[in-house]
């Protein structure tokens, strides 16, 4: 269920409240401790549904890397660990945090919160969310002659100097690949990803 459909239960629920209420005459403040337990029920749910999107995306994010290859250049100073960086909030982070402590390619993952431009090109993935402090635009210049893979979720992320752009079609969450700028990144791409991302920009 949608953000907007929540708020439309929850002032229906709280209109048929308000009028309940009121027809048996009781107080004031019983009607708004029952109206804050509407919305806390609802908006709750509404934070549930956002809080399994990225643990999703997450997922997904992992299972792409999984068929990426970078170069020996991208990992001189990471003694093993494999660096993914988070521009968002707390629920993002804590999506993310999921993945830290796994293995990708022979390298421990370490998931870090990012809030400045400040060494971009050490992490080897970022993910870029709606909630991000600085305008994307800024975090992709920064990362122009990067060997990091970058992951978004606004629309035209892909097309707009990003590599892979999350989307959701019917509730499902799918992905754009932007091969020009991977390859620009030194990242080699599986052919099996493209069976079931699309391809956008210069092919």
């Amino acid at each position: 269920m949608s953000s907007v459909s929540y708020f439309k239960h929850l002032i229906n629920f709280s209109s048929h409240l308000g009028n309940s209420l009121i027809s048996k005459k009781h107080t004031v403040k019983k009607f708004i401790f029952l109206s804050v337990f509407a919305i806390h029920i609802f908006c709750g749910k509404s934070v549930l549904a956002n809080n399994l999107e990225y643990k999703i995306k997450a997922v997904l994010a992992l299972k792409i890397m999984s068929h990426i290859q970078w170069s020996d250049a991208a990992f001189v100073a990471s003694n093993n660990i494999f660096r993914i960086g988070v521009f968002g909030g707390d629920e993002v982070l804590a999506a993310f945090k999921s993945l830290e402590g796994k293995e990708l390619i022979g390298r421990k993952i370490v998931v870090e919160q990012i809030t400045d431009l400040d060494n971009l090109g050490s992490f080897n993935s970022i993910f870029i969310s709606t909630y991000s402090n600085l305008p994307q635009q800024e975090v992709l210049a920064a990362l122009k002659k990067s060997r990091t893979l970058t992951f978004g979720e606004t629309q035209g992320f892909a097309q707009s100097g990003g590599i892979i752009g999350f989307y959701k079609v019917q509730d499902k969450i799918r992905f754009f690949i932007n091969k020009k700028t991977a390859e620009d990144a030194g990242l080699k791409i599986s052919a099996q990803l493209f069976r079931v991302g699309k391809l956008v920009g210069n092919k």
